[in-house]
């Protein structure tokens, strides 16, 4: 039997890197969002059920950060519309496994207590 590769630690753990660029609810939202593909700014703040503001600064920083792009639409009135770039595209599978693992072992283990 292989052994297990042991995690890394301190700050410079690709780990803690990544959540440091994404571990935040309000991008966590956003990227689980954009993974089905591009969403005008007004489908996201429905999607996501952010106000506007919190939306702004959130897509801003993922723009930062080369995780999503921002395409300017010249219709009347103009659009904006996000989509992953390719390196947050390649979130895809990560996303996913936190998805599987929080459905098998948070969700469906009854109630659980949600600290602050």
């Amino acid at each position: 039997m292989a052994e297990k590769e042991s995690p890394c630690e301190g700050p410079g753990c690709g780990a803690m890197v990544a959540f440091e660029v994404i571990g935040s609810e309000l991008k966590l939202t956003v990227l689980h969002s954009l993974l089905s593909g591009p969403k005008r700014f007004n489908e996201l703040r429905v999607a996501t059920g952010m106000c506007q503001s919190s939306l702004t600064k959130t897509l801003k920083e993922l723009e930062e950060v080369g995780i999503a792009e921002r395409k300017v639409h010249l219709d009347r009135p103009v659009a904006v519309e996000y989509r992953l770039s390719p390196k947050g595209a390649a979130l895809f599978e990560a996303v996913r496994d936190l998805e599987r693992w929080a459905t098998r072992w948070v969700m469906n283990s009854g109630p659980r207590e949600v600290t602050q």
